[in-house]
Formats: structure tokens, C-alpha cells, sequence
């Protein structure tokens, strides 16, 4: 019986790198004959493993960085990391790394000089074997189709309403900034993988209202009691809830930079196979939730805050609401 298992995991290895290799060629476009390199911790090793099979499948020749954990949270790119991406050059990147809330920057700084000379990169601070076996194996074409719809929709929307049963009521204008999504990673552009959402970056000073956050928030997890923001001209006044550590580590987050608190991100998620689970990269991916973040925006459409941080809270059973028009674009977490 023994000598069954090796060969039953060996098949299990090999399908779910399947899966995976075909699921980066949607969202990544790979082929033969590019070339990859991959940033991993020891956190994501496992995660890196089964990325290198799947693109070694496809004929992708892989170099490998091992970022140590000696010296993290890391507070800028590594001279030797900077000096391999200035030489080396992929067509792919995947950054695959423990989502340190101290390290937003480096992340930040991380995927834009990746990108800077029309690589592809696939970014996934917290990804582990979970979102492999469960997010990354949705039906992205489909998805795809789901988030051209959305964007179309959202074309004719210039005042956002956005509410749900925990209690967040809060209105902001999209007017003038496209929604984008991370279902085709061009040249040149990062993505989240896992996959599976649509965002844009809102006028920023527009925002008023309160986010009632009953999911998780971006490197700190699920929250344990909900985590109420006011938000008045666009910058978060004031944070409360029953737990006050959750409040306390909020708070400092939010106080980073000038911007840290000021409106950055509405994001919209379309992945049925994403689950919540504190870890916001698969998160903010899942069906019948809404996020809303704070600080850095840059390199989204129209986007001017400039902070170094970037914060998600994500919004169980959201309403949307074309505050114009009175029309509903989702209900109750449902698509209308």
C-alpha cells in the first residue's frame, strides 16, 4: 500500500501544476521560451515550487531569488535582488513573499521596478497552497467576461453609494476614473495573483461617509469585531470598534504618511472559488464582497495619492449603487 502513495501525491503534484500553468496562461499570457524569476521567503516556498513546475511545463525557463529573512520587514529592494532584475530582465515576474504590513513600501517599490521595462508580474504578498488549490483554479475566461460587463457598466457611473447590512453607508464620485481588473496582465503591468476583481481609485477627496469593515483588513487579518471608519472629505477622521488593539494597530497604519488615510482604492470581488480567510490578497478576490482602501494610488487610472502605504478593509454583502440614477449594480452581495 506504501508503495501507492508516492506515485498518488507524485499525480496530485503534477495536476495541480496543470491547473496552475493553465490558469497563468490566461491571466499571463506564457510561452515558451520567456524567462521567469521568481522572488520567495521561506513562507511561500511551498507556493513557489508549484509555480516553477507549472511554468516549466510551458516551457519557461525559471531563475529563482530567495529573499532570507535576515533583516525583514525589508525597507527597500536588495542591492543583489535590484542589480538581478537590472541584468536579468524577465518577460515574468512572481513575487511570492509573507505580507509583512511593514514592507508595504518595499512591495510598492518592488512590482514598479519589476514592471518598468514591460515585464509581466503576477504579486502575491500572503499567497499560500489554500489559494493554489482553491482561487486560482476559477474559470478565468469567464471571470474575464464578468469584469468586461462591469466596466462597461460602470462607464456611465459618476457618483458610487456604497452600503451593506454591517452598517458601512458611505458615497464617493468615480467620475472620470476607469475601472480596471487583473484578468489580463499586460506588458508593463502588475497583477494580484490569486485573480478576480475589478477597482478603480476614487476622487479621493470625495469620499464621505462610514466603511463598516465586518471581513479583514489588509496584513492584519480578520477583524474579530467590526471596525468602524468615518470618512469625511475623503480622509479617515476617525476609527472605533470593541477591539481596541485592532483599533490602535488601524490607527497607526493610517498615520504612516500624510496620505496614508486618504481614499486610495473601491474594489469589487468577482472570484467564486476566492474565499475569506484574513489573508486580503485572496479576500478582497471574493464573490459578494466590496474593499475600500487608503493610501497609495499611483498606478491606478487618474489616481494622484502618493502615500507609501496602501491599506484594503473589506465589506461583506455589499450594495452598490449608482447614486445618479438609483439603479443598483450589485444587492446584498449579488450581482444585479
Amino acid at each position: 500500500m506504501e508503495d501507492d502513495v508516492a506515485p498518488l501525491c507524485e499525480a496530485a503534484e503534477l495536476r495541480k501544476a496543470e491547473q496552475l500553468r493553465d490558469s497563468l496562461k490566461v491571466l499571463m499570457g506564457i510561452r515558451k521560451g520567456e524567462v521567469a524569476l521568481i522572488v520567495y521567503d521561506d513562507y511561500a516556498a511551498p507556493v513557489s515550487a508549484v509555480t516553477r513546475r507549472a511554468l516549466e511545463l510551458e516551457g519557461v525557463a525559471v531563475r529563482l531569488y530567495h529573499l532570507a529573512e535576515k533583516g525583514r520587514p525589508c525597507l527597500a529592494i536588495p542591492s543583489d535582488l535590484g542589480d538581478l532584475i537590472e541584468s536579468l530582465r524577465p518577460d515574468l515576474f512572481f513575487n511570492q513573499l509573507k505580507g509583512y504590513a511593514a514592507e508595504t513600501p518595499f512591495r510598492i517599490a518592488l512590482h514598479c521596478e519589476e514592471s518598468k521595462h514591460g515585464a509581466r508580474v503576477g504579486h502575491s504578498p500572503d499567497i499560500d497552497p489554500g489559494m493554489i488549490a482553491h482561487a486560482m483554479t476559477a474559470d478565468f475566461k469567464a471571470m474575464r467576461q464578468t469584469a468586461a460587463r462591469l466596466k462597461k457598466r460602470f462607464r456611465a457611473v459618476r457618483t458610487v453609494r456604497l452600503a451593506a447590512p454591517g452598517g458601512t453607508d458611505v458615497a464617493f464620485s468615480v467620475s472620470g476614473r476607469a475601472f480596471v481588473d487583473d484578468l489580463s496582465i499586460r506588458p508593463g503591468h502588475m497583477g494580484n495573483l490569486p485573480a478576480g476583481e475589478i477597482w478603480c481609485a476614487p476622487v479621493e477627496r470625495s469620499m464621505s461617509g462610514t466603511i463598516v469593515c465586518d471581513g479583514s483588513v489588509g496584513d492584519l487579518g480578520l477583524v474579530r469585531e467590526p471596525l468602524f471608519l468615518s470618512v469625511e472629505a475623503g480622509r479617515v477622521v476617525r476609527v472605533r470598534s470593541n477591539d481596541d488593539a485592532m483599533v490602535r494597530e488601524v490607527e497607526t497604519l493610517l498615520a504612516e504618511d500624510a496620505d496614508a488615510s486618504l481614499a486610495g482604492e473601491f474594489g469589487i470581488g468577482l472570484n467564486p472559488k476566492a474565499r475569506v480567510t484574513g489573508l486580503m490578497i485572496e479576500d478582497e478576490k471574493a464573490c459578494g464582497t466590496a474593499h475600500i482602501a487608503f493610501g497609495q494610488n499611483t498606478d491606478m487610472p487618474g489616481g494622484c495619492n502618493n502615500s507609501v502605504t496602501h491599506r484594503d478593509f473589506l465589506i461583506r454583502r455589499p450594495s452598490i449603487v449608482d447614486q445618479d440614477t438609483g439603479e443598483y449594480v450589485m444587492r446584498d452581495g449579488k450581482f444585479v
